[in-house]
């Protein structure tokens, strides 16, 4: 752990385990109650600042462009100087660009807002799951499809919650600043909590250890199987952004749904995918991480098909709740697989994963909002239909070994 002391190996058990994963748990949970806020709220930001879906998909662009160039370039932060000073800086930045959010009053403004905010929600994402890797590879349990579904849980409760402040007649500003609350605990949190030892952390590197360490990042980026992963998990994190950022408008805008009803229907995809990932770890025992990964690219093309194939309320929630479930375990295996093949360099690996995935699905909002300027919201959606056809078809070239991981 760093610092040392009680936290350390005694027995092959860690002690304060608990305490790790209950922090854990609230740091998946607190970053989906931003997600689900942010989802509901995005359709009001956009109509305050008079943005069609083309300059609010430019203003995503610049955000997801500064997102993958601060995890590309440090994500393996995390693994030098440790998870605890790690997230607690990036952790900050996220309130700041959240506060940011609150305050932006025109486009200019909303750029250089999502280019500070993506960065570090990009680097939270890469600081929790190299941190979840750890508690994985310390304590021999498969957590990760448990930890993002409570990233899922606190979704559901983020959308709910925003559908029914907005429909009391509470602004979207006050309820930007009220996420940082959350965020507050989380940073007190991990501020007093030691997190497990890994190799990459050394508390003097020398220059040849440096030189080393550079050159190890950068041919995880030629690595074939780990790039496969990366691959599927950014096909999944495409689906499961584009759904985030663009349900809400689609429901409330394209389709005439009430702020209420608008954000049910957001709130039914991320309970969808809380309930997935409870599932995924049944599923994977008994099936392996291939067939899993090859049902959920047919049921997310199936699901979103149905959604987007009417505009019947009901027949619209089914196909996110079928797309939900199937796109649910996607990231959640692609980011555990990764730790998999590179153990002692977890952060770094994630953070590959994450670089791809996770840019790719940044990327792929503001890719949608100009599709969705020239030929409407509901075609540029079809996107995650053809992510999930794309999961099937690369899911068939992973081999399955012992144990039901990937490679």
């Amino acid at each position: 752990m760093e610092g040392g002391g009680e936290d350390q190996l005694e027995g092959g058990r860690i002690t304060g385990f608990g305490r790790l994963l209950a922090l854990s748990l609230a740091a998946f949970g607190v970053f989906g109650l931003w997600v689900g806020c942010s989802a509901v709220l995005l359709a009001d930001l956009s109509r305050a600042l008079g943005l069609s879906p083309g300059p609010l998909g430019i203003s995503l662009f610049a955000g997801a462009a500064a997102s993958m160039v601060a995890m590309a370039s440090l994500g393996w932060t995390a693994d030098r100087y440790g998870r605890r000073s790690f997230l607690v800086a990036v952790t900050c930045v996220f309130g700041l660009g959240t506060v940011g959010l609150a305050l932006a009053g025109n486009f200019a403004a909303l750029v250089g807002v999502f280019v500070v905010l993506y960065s570090a929600a990009g680097l939270y994402d890469v600081g929790i799951n190299a941190a979840a890797v750890d508690l994985e590879r310390l304590s021999g349990r498969r957590l990760m499809s448990f930890l993002h579904a409570f990233y899922a849980v606190g979704a559901v409760f983020g959308s709910l919650g925003t559908g029914a402040l907005l429909s009391a007649g509470i602004g979207f500003r006050p309820i930007y600043l009220a996420l940082l609350v959350p965020l507050a605990a989380v940073t007190i949190g991990v501020a007093l909590t030691r997190f497990p030892k890994h190799n990459g952390v050394r508390a003097e590197p020398s220059p040849e250890a440096v030189e080393d360490d550079a050159a190890g990042r950068w041919r995880l980026y030629r690595s074939a199987p780990l790039l496969l992963v990366a691959a599927i998990a950014g096909l999944g994190f495409i689906s499961e952004r584009v759904m985030e950022t663009w349900s809400g408008i689609y429901l409330r805008g394209t389709l005439g749904l009430g702020a209420l009803l608008g954000g049910s229907g957001v709130a039914v995809f991320f309970a969808a995918m809380a309930l997935g990932r409870f599932g995924t770890g049944w599923a994977v025992t008994r099936l392996g991480n291939r067939r899993v990964l090859l049902s959920a690219g047919a049921l997310t093309a199936c699901g979103m098909a149905l959604a987007l194939g009417t505009a019947l309320p009901a027949l619209v929630i089914g196909g996110f709740l079928l797309g939900g479930l199937a796109i649910s375990g996607m990231a959640p295996l692609a980011q555990s697989a990764a730790g998999d093949l590179f153990p002692q360099r977890a952060g770094a690996a994630t953070s590959v994963v994450i670089t791809f995935s996770s840019g790719g699905g940044l990327l792929a909002t503001p890719l949608v909002g100009g599709m969705a300027e020239l030929a409407g919201l509901r075609a540029a959606l079809g996107l995650v239909v053809f992510a999930g056809l794309a999961v099937f078809v690369l899911s068939l070239r992973l081999r399955e070994t012992k144990g039901g991981q990937t490679g």
